[in-house]
């Protein structure tokens, strides 16, 4: 059995036929990123930078990361700002710490 493969190129180019009916709010509008460094976000990003690259936007995207100082981990959100920053785009990151908080437990 072989296998088919499939380019980026193609996966977004199909991708931007589908969103036909909001090509022109796409192009026009600046979009946000929120950017994790995940599988999702990753994907959108790349899809943006694609749109980017085929003249398909207006205004280029904005990054916009969160680190929520939940899990320790300085190095991996050092790793993301710095791949954030060297794509060249407006980069809007910020560090909130939450209090830790207890359950309360139900009432009787």
């Amino acid at each position: 059995m072989s296998e088919k493969i499939v380019r980026e190129e193609d996966v977004f180019s199909e991708a931007w036929s589908n969103l036909r009916n909001y090509q022109e709010l796409i192009r026009r509008k600046t979009a946000v990123i929120a950017y994790s460094g995940g599988k999702d976000s990753s994907l959108l990003l790349q899809f943006y930078l694609w749109l980017r690259k085929e003249k398909h936007l207006s205004k280029d995207p904005i990054l916009f990361h969160l680190n929520h100082s939940i899990r320790k981990n300085e190095d991996q959100e050092k790793e993301i700002l710095e791949y954030m920053r060297g794509l060249g785009l407006s980069l809007v990151g910020k560090k909130k710490t939450f209090r830790s908080f207890r359950i309360k437990p139900a009432l009787a």
